[in-house]
């Protein structure tokens, strides 16, 4: 009895150097080889590369293709936090290695403590009646409002700015992505004990870090957050907690910094408008050998930008 012969997959032809042509072949999405960058939609913090905005290294959360949500609740949280980082992150602080003023660090113990309570505020639970909830119309969705922040490059030199930054921007983009958004404008307990993890662990971090707060008071499940007078001039005292060295650095070269003025057009910029200029930050070991990042940023990833206007 003859045996039947069975099938072999097709093998994708090569061209005459040998390599195999362009396609899905179990890849992610386009490479591009001659510039070494992969052509996919990463989940990471946008690169805002919008004129003299990506130059100076601005940054957007990651709406995960998603940038509309019919919640009006989310939207209003997304724009709280968005608003306040955006503050916060064109203060002058943020351009010195060395501590926070108490003011910098106040403000943002502020936001996160109104965050954290305005989640409990708006959660509802399981069993929860649902009166948000259409019978028959649902909300038109409308866009976020994003506000895009310096973060890339070396403009912004205090490492801790940088970190919590980095964190709320990944909130935001988890937030736009959540299921919720498809609730007309209830949220669950799953979105609200998300955003206030994500608060409360930035909190922890600076209560330890800058008011000398030990692991097991923020770890209490009675803490409340800093007390207000925790960063009175009798209780918060850097020079205590950091070595001569982190109190100390060289002055920044000269470099231009937004004004309010400069700041007005990009106040809460529509999402999908917003978007139009994003791209992954071209990180050496991800896209390619670092010449990328000689390109996206001049003079050799300084942070270093004329001034509208300057001869230089």
């Amino acid at each position: 009895m003859a045996t039947q012969k069975q099938p072999t997959a097709k093998v994708p032809e090569t061209d005459k150097t040998g390599a195999l042509p362009d396609g899905p072949l179990f890849q992610p999405g386009g490479y591009d080889a001659e510039n070494g960058i992969l052509e996919y939609e990463s989940m990471s913090v946008w690169w805002w590369d919008n004129g003299i905005w990506g130059k100076a290294g601005y940054a957007l959360a990651n709406d995960g293709g998603k940038p509309t949500s019919g919640n009006e609740t989310i939207r209003k949280v997304v724009k709280f936090i968005g608003a306040e980082l955006f503050n916060l992150m064109h203060r002058p602080d943020v351009r010195f290695s060395r501590p926070f003023n108490a003011d910098w660090l106040f403000a943002l113990n502020k936001m996160l403590a109104l965050g954290i309570k305005r989640m409990a505020d708006i959660s509802v639970g399981w069993t929860d009646t649902r009166e948000g909830d259409a019978r028959h119309a649902t909300n038109t969705p409308q866009s976020f409002k994003l506000y895009p922040v310096p973060y890339f490059g070396g403009r912004i030199r205090q490492e801790d700015a940088l970190q919590w930054c980095g964190q709320i921007l990944v909130l935001l983009s988890e937030m736009m992505q959540h299921s919720d958004n498809d609730y007309d404008d209830d949220v669950t307990d799953l979105f609200t004990s998300m955003v206030q993890e994500d608060l409360l662990r930035i909190q922890k971090n600076l209560a330890m870090k800058y008011l000398s707060t030990s692991r097991a008071d923020v770890d209490a499940p009675d803490w409340a957050g800093p007390a207000a007078d925790a960063f009175s001039e009798a209780s918060y005292n850097p020079e205590s907690l950091f070595t001569e060295r982190e109190m100390v650095e060289e002055r920044m070269p000269d470099q231009w910094w937004p004004t309010t003025n400069d700041l007005t057009p990009i106040v809460g910029i529509a999402a999908p408008m917003a978007k139009v200029f994003c791209k992954p930050w071209p990180e050496a070991g991800h896209f390619g050998d670092g010449a990328a990042i000689e390109a996206a940023w001049p003079a050799g990833g300084t942070g270093i930008i004329a001034r509208p206007g300057s001869r230089r």
